[in-house]
């Protein structure tokens, strides 16, 4: 029996894995094997049947780190009622995110594509969590500028003001990632202030991250530094694991990975978005995949903000919809 844990559970499978896949008492390292799934995925796994009302926890007892099904008698006191979805507050949010525009791996075309989809299905709020540009790495790297057909900040700034999808009725609020903030390091110039001052649907929030309040409910953008890692969850539970109680956020979205997936970890809903652009020739070298393609996601909140019920649909683009040198052969989105 198999599961792609790559994107939310649905309540069926849930109830398969806590029933049939699980055993009454086991090592998370088994059940990690027997799986196919990381540790750190295991913990979020957790998090996730407890979402569905599976209880299951993890303990260390002597020295060793168990997975157990708890007793419902004790499940009774730590599982939380929700109020019925039709109470609730209902709207959903689209998150891209690594556009790496002005780069010749740019995919215009699939962020036109995600644009389109938001404004058939209504989705006035967008969100981009970072690398809007490729930048100017400079010196650090010589290559780089064979990479990339505008340069500069103001070339590049151009370039995204006259080409990012520009669709009635829908804002994009976004950070800038670390390539987004090479022209801050080069020449002190803010990138996104530029872009936010020329596009009046386009709306700054920051370096590296943001909290954006839609509805009361607070989502938090991230875009971390360092290299691309290969593991889906550890990044998202590490900066989780950080935050403090009263800090935390209801929603995060982290960028940079260019990886995609979903899971539930201290009552925090995670979100990795995926790039909008082609494999680097950084991450083939590594040979770290590129997962493209882009989120809307459908949130039920309380009257005090809480996430009572949510639906993260992943949009992927594959291989066969990659367009050579699309920098050349997209033409802007424009709907009235």
């Amino acid at each position: 029996m198999s599961f792609d844990f790559s994107r939310m559970l649905n309540v069926d499978e849930a109830k398969k894995i806590y029933t049939k896949c699980l055993r009454k008492e086991e090592s998370v390292l088994d059940v990690s094997k027997r799986l196919g799934i990381t540790i750190d995925e295991v913990y979020g796994l957790v998090e996730l049947l407890g979402y569905f009302g599976y209880p299951v926890e993890i303990v260390n007892q002597d020295n060793e780190v168990l997975l157990r099904k708890m007793r419902k008698q004790t499940y009774s006191t730590y599982k939380k009622v929700k109020i019925p979805m039709e109470e609730c507050k209902k709207f959903t949010v689209g998150f891209v995110s690594d556009t790496h525009l002005c780069s010749k791996e740019q995919q215009l075309h699939m962020l036109n594509s995600a644009y389109r989809y938001f404004y058939e299905n209504e989705i006035s709020d967008v969100l981009h969590v970072g690398d809007l540009v490729d930048g100017d790495y400079g010196e650090k790297r010589k290559a780089q500028i064979y990479t990339r057909f505008m340069h500069g900040a103001k070339e590049q700034s151009d370039y995204v003001i006259e080409m990012y999808p520009k669709v009635s009725g829908i804002t994009t609020r976004f950070i800038q990632g670390s390539h987004d903030e090479t022209h801050k390091l080069n020449g002190g110039i803010i990138l996104g202030e530029i872009i936010d001052n020329a596009r009046s649907d386009m709306i700054y929030e920051g370096q590296d991250r943001a909290d954006i309040v839609i509805n009361g409910v607070k989502i938090r953008l991230r875009h971390p530094g360092g290299g691309v890692s290969k593991y889906r969850s550890r990044s998202l539970q590490n900066t989780i694991d950080s935050m403090s109680s009263g800090n935390k956020p209801k929603l995060l979205a982290e960028g940079h990975y260019h990886k995609s997936y979903y899971c539930i970890y201290r009552n925090v809903h995670t979100l990795l978005v995926p790039a909008l652009c082609y494999q680097s020739q950084f991450m083939q070298r590594r040979d770290i995949s590129n997962i493209m393609g882009f989120y809307d996601v459908d949130i039920y909140a309380d009257e005090k903000g809480n996430i009572q019920y949510i639906t993260p649909r992943e949009h992927l683009f594959n291989e066969s919809e990659i367009k050579k040198d699309d920098f050349r052969k997209t033409k802007r989105l424009r709907i009235n």
